[in-house]
């Protein structure tokens, strides 16, 4: 429950907001039952007709601006006079550690640190991703020129690592870290790059062949999914609730993906009125590309759709999709939810597999549902008393008047699952439930209960070849899937990136989509080499690993060559593990310096 009336602010987070910045602090209050009563305080520009659009909130004892907050901030900068002090890191704001670094550095080069200019470059959290994902720049190349791959590769390493590291705007990010050393000839700032993203989605030929390139080489197991994005221009505090639209009247845009579920890396990138049904995008994305016979696409419930049965299986691919409740069929396996089969679900984990949950099932075909509602409906109409007034009931009379519309493909499979462990789960939450809430009862738990945990599949593969197990094993593959897109949507920030570069335009957003491959192809590559690396890397998080590895910069000292130095000595070893060259770094740097 959300409470917006109370904006009584204490003076000490009253404190906190920016005093460069003319804004307003309004404190809200949610509950809930798991956190209880809490408070958040969020900042609003102040305008001549009150608080204008949020600019960040107070959170852990300080201001955390968003983008429009560090839009103003820069703003302020620009204009208003450095001080001395200032002036002497042109390149990057020092913090306390990177301060106390380069005092490390100015002893070791026998240089008084109050006197020194050292101008700094971001190296580390750069270094690592370049060692990992030299195989993206590798296949960019391969279909596209050279100044466009590096441009492609650069926009994505940087939007790639600020979603872990927050380091400003695009440009801003390319001129404080390593990659103006190494690419000097991009033309990277917030119009060009506006331009660029622009032009790249307008001129398809060479990323649809890309796209058909990674779906040759994939695994075969292929999920399609239909996401919103939030693409309106102006932010508030809507998008603090994790809302979709920021703006009640403003749209979204919904992006249609190919993802390899074993691979866990996007294929396909296509942008897509938000208004638009994901049936009417579908045929469009299947027509655009050739599919290996291996393919299986994997289809959710929101997703599906009959009419679009006949396209997962064109050219001899096959499906798993995910029937909704909706469907009749859904609705006739759930007529009478009883099982005849069951198997061990086992989870991967560092240690190995290990046994998850029984799962029980019962297998049938399109066709047999389809005969069973039809029965049920039959039943249904018979029991019908006739119309007050109406001599006959055509309906009631002849049962075949409710015939439905079948499907043309009645000997596809259709399996229902339950997860048993997480059938209980959910009941015994619903049995607390009915202890506090008036609204649960036994008798609602007895009508509802049986279905918890259940999941209905339909696919035309062979039970030869692919027994009710595997079909459950391949599907729950998807959900890497979900976790691409948390990714998309709550670490990439596609909003604040669109806001940043002013865009607008299906092309612009085209743009946009695209950048999306090459930035999963990079986190499915750091994935996988973390998880090759040693004891010491194994464990890490790719957030972690990239915060440790920011640690080292490179120093320019008054011999105008470049250094490196380290603010935390524990992690010196972290580059060697994840194959970062430094002194071959350092050379290259010095060689190509003007």
């Amino acid at each position: 429950m959300l409470k917006t009336g109370a904006y009584t602010v204490p003076k000490e987070v009253s404190d906190l907001k920016p005093r460069e910045i003319p804004c307003v602090i309004k404190a809200i209050t949610t509950e809930s039952k798991t956190s209880g009563t809490r408070k958040h305080y969020y900042v609003y520009e102040r305008s001549k007709t009150g608080s204008g659009k949020i600019i960040g909130k107070i959170k852990d004892g300080k201001f955390c601006p968003n983008a429009r907050g560090r839009q103003l901030l820069n703003e302020h900068d620009s204009t208003r006079k450095k001080t001395a002090t200032e002036q002497k890191s042109e390149t990057a704001l020092l913090s306390d550690k990177e301060l106390e670094m380069v005092k490390k550095t100015a002893h070791s080069l026998h240089v008084d640190a109050d006197k020194l200019i050292l101008p700094l470059k971001n190296y580390g959290e750069y270094a690592v991703v370049l060692s990992c994902t030299t195989d993206v720049l590798r296949r960019l190349r391969k279909f596209m020129s050279e100044y466009d791959a590096r441009m492609i590769y650069t926009l994505s390493v940087i939007f790639f690592v600020q979603e872990y590291l927050p380091g400003g705007y695009v440009e801003d990010a390319y001129h404080a870290s390593i990659l103006s050393n190494k690419w000097p000839d991009l033309n990277i700032n917030a119009d060009e790059v506006r331009k660029y993203l622009k032009v790249l989605g307008n001129h398809q030929g060479s990323l649809s062949v890309l796209s058909q390139d990674l779906i040759n080489e994939s695994s075969g197991l292929t999920a399609i999914n239909y996401h919103a994005v939030l693409t309106c221009p102006k932010q508030n505090d809507l998008d603090d609730y994790r809302n979709k639209f920021q703006r009640i009247e403003d749209g979204s845009i919904r992006i249609v993906q190919l993802y390899d579920a074993i691979n866990e890396v996007p294929m396909t990138g296509e942008p897509y009125d938000g208004d638009l049904l994901f049936q009417d995008t579908v045929k469009d994305l299947l027509d655009i590309y050739d599919y290996p016979k291996r393919t299986i696409f994997l289809i959710d419930n929101q997703s599906y759709s009959e009419r679009d049965m006949g396209l997962y299986r064109k050219g001899g691919t096959h499906f798993v999709a995910s029937v909704p409740d909706r469907e009749i069929i859904s609705q006739a396996m759930r007529s009478s939810i009883s099982f005849n089969n069951s198997f061990i679900n086992w989870k991967i984990n560092k240690y190995g597999e290990e046994p998850e949950n029984i799962i029980q099932y019962r297998e049938s075909t399109v066709k047999e549902l389809e005969n069973l509602y039809q029965t049920i409906l039959d039943k249904k109409t018979q029991n019908q008393k006739p119309t007050a007034g109406c001599k006959d009931d055509e309906t009631s009379q002849n049962p075949s008047q409710a015939a439905i519309n079948r499907s043309h493909y009645g000997n596809d499979r259709v399996i229902m699952f339950r997860d048993e462990g997480i059938h209980r789960t959910l009941e015994l939450d619903y049995s607390y439930d009915i202890k506090y809430d008036e609204g649960h009862t036994e008798e609602e738990l007895s009508r509802i209960g049986p279905e918890f945990g259940l999941m209905i599949l339909r696919t035309n593969l062979p039970k030869e070849t692919s027994p009710a197990p595997d079909l459950y094993a391949d599907y729950k593959k998807r959900w890497t899937m979900q976790t691409h897109y948390r990714f998309v949507e709550n670490a990439i920030q596609f909003c604040n990136l669109d806001t940043s570069l002013n865009t607008s335009g299906y092309y612009v957003s085209q743009g946009l989509c695209f950048l999306l491959i090459p930035m999963g192809q990079i986190k499915a590559a750091m994935l996988k080499h973390i998880a090759s690396s040693s004891s010491y890397v194994k464990d890490m998080s790719i957030k972690e690993c990239l915060i440790r590895a920011s640690h080292f910069k490179f120093v320019q000292g008054l011999d105008k060559q470049w250094h490196i130095s380290i603010s935390n000595d524990k992690d010196a070893n972290l580059l060697h593990e994840m194959g970062v060259n430094v002194a071959e770094d350092i050379r290259v740097l010095n060689a190509t310096q003007p």
